[in-house]
């Protein structure tokens, strides 16, 4: 897109955030965590998971329902309790003081297996034979447009809602959709982001595939055994500038761009030639007005698998330069906080803002030795302080579904973030 559209556009601002992961049950720990390079993969305990290859995860430690109104937990999976916490969090943050209807302000989340936990307790129940058996009360939270109808209703939000599933793109894609109705002049703010819940059944079919890890994770190292499974949420407050502005409302990063597109090529595998990440990119960063060499920082996809490191590596080089022309440095916080699916491109694009923030890129964990083929500059081992005017984050999910964000820092686009 051209620069001068580009600047027609409202700007869209990131005001608000809030996380629940397995390296901390708030933003501030999980930022902590990042940064300190903590990883937050271990034994699963939610279910007995004694009978797969695999048997860790990065699980969410402490009750999600901690803190909530009794009114919002009453019949809530796991992941709207942690969607909710997150929620609270974010709102917060972004200092909104919902107290009345608010029609301006909408709810777009990304999900994957919603509430699948709540079937499996409720299937469990019926072949024991216990009281919980004779109520399908439990089945009402389980459909994962559930925490976008209770984020709306907990704060009187009547705005648009939407769910998005495209498996590890959902939340990512979410988050463009959001900014695309700010920028449409539909709405003023959008609460954006995803969530995602361990269960047996997704454990079980990621150990199908022999593509799980049986001890942690490590994007890009030539030892990977391949991916941990996580679970968690993240919110983002998204707002047009001029209305933060009006709020005195802090702002973490402009929104810059997105894109979004389909391999069809395989339903499980990536394109090994890329060409669907390729080009996702590229479109990001014309939706953006951004060019190649001005992206400092990657937040990577970064699952740890034998095909998808490679063909993001490929992306990576072909679309912004390899490590000798543009050292574009390069991070996978999978590695801590393990692949949470729906929820993963929330909790990514959550990080990639943190680190334009902070000014600052969080370390992939767990790469030691590089895989010749994933010869990028990474951060590995420890954060990076640097200078990140631009970052990008890529979610790249079964199906070949695609989605790419960019963001700047708010100073960053001729004085139009705030």
């Amino acid at each position: 897109m051209e620069a001068s559209k580009i600047n027609a556009q409202p700007a869209v601002v990131v005001t608000g955030i809030g996380v629940i992961c397995a390296v901390g049950n708030d933003r501030r720990a999980f930022e902590n965590g990042l940064w300190a390079g903590r990883c937050g993969i271990g034994p699963v305990t939610l279910f007995d998971a004694t009978a797969f290859p695999s048997q860790v995860a990065a699980q969410v430690q402490g009750d999600p329902a901690e803190g909530l109104p009794a009114a919002q937990t009453h019949r809530a999976s796991r992941c709207d309790l942690l969607g909710l916490r997150a929620a609270r969090e974010a709102v917060a943050d972004a200092r909104l003081h919902p107290d009345a209807p608010d029609a301006r302000t909408g709810v777009i989340l990304g999900g994957g297996a919603g509430g699948m936990g709540s079937w499996e307790k409720f299937r469990r129940a019926q072949f024991e034979k216990t009281p919980v058996a004779r109520t399908i009360g439990p089945l009402r939270s389980s459909p994962p447009a559930t925490l976008t109808d209770r984020i709306g209703t907990m704060f009187n939000f009547t705005g648009h809602r939407a769910t998005i599933t495209t498996a590890c793109s959902s939340s990512a894609t979410a988050v463009g959709y959001g900014m695309d109705l700010i920028r449409s002049g539909e709405l003023d703010r959008v609460i954006v982001g995803g969530s995602e819940a361990l269960s047996e059944l997704t454990f079980g079919g990621f150990n199908a595939l022999r593509v799980m890890a049986e001890d942690c994770c490590r994007p890009f190292d030539a030892e990977r055994t391949g991916m941990c499974l996580g679970e968690g949420a993240a919110i983002l407050v998204l707002e047009s500038a001029s209305a933060a502005a009006v709020r005195g409302a802090r702002a973490y990063a402009r929104v810059m761009g997105y894109a979004i597109n389909a391999d069809a090529y395989h339903m499980t595998a990536p394109d090994p030639d890329a060409h669907g990440m390729i080009a996702v990119m590229r479109r990001a960063l014309e939706d953006a007005g951004v060019a190649p060499d001005q992206i400092d920082y990657v937040n990577a996809h970064g699952t740890a698998t034998s095909v998808n490191d490679p063909a993001e590596s490929l992306a990576i080089c072909t679309v912004l330069g390899g490590p000798d022309d543009h050292p574009v440095a390069v991070s996978a916080t999978k590695s801590m906080i393990g692949h949470c699916l729906g929820a993963a491109g929330g909790l990514e694009a959550a990080a990639t803002v943190l680190a334009i923030y902070r000014q600052s890129a969080p370390p992939t964990v767990n790469l030691g030795r590089c895989d010749a083929a994933c010869v990028l500059n990474h951060v590995a081992g420890l954060p990076r302080p640097m200078a990140i005017r631009f970052a990008m984050s890529n979610s790249f999910a079964f199906g070949g579904n695609n989605s790419c964000l960019v963001f700047g820092r708010t100073d960053a686009a001729a004085g139009e973030g705030i």
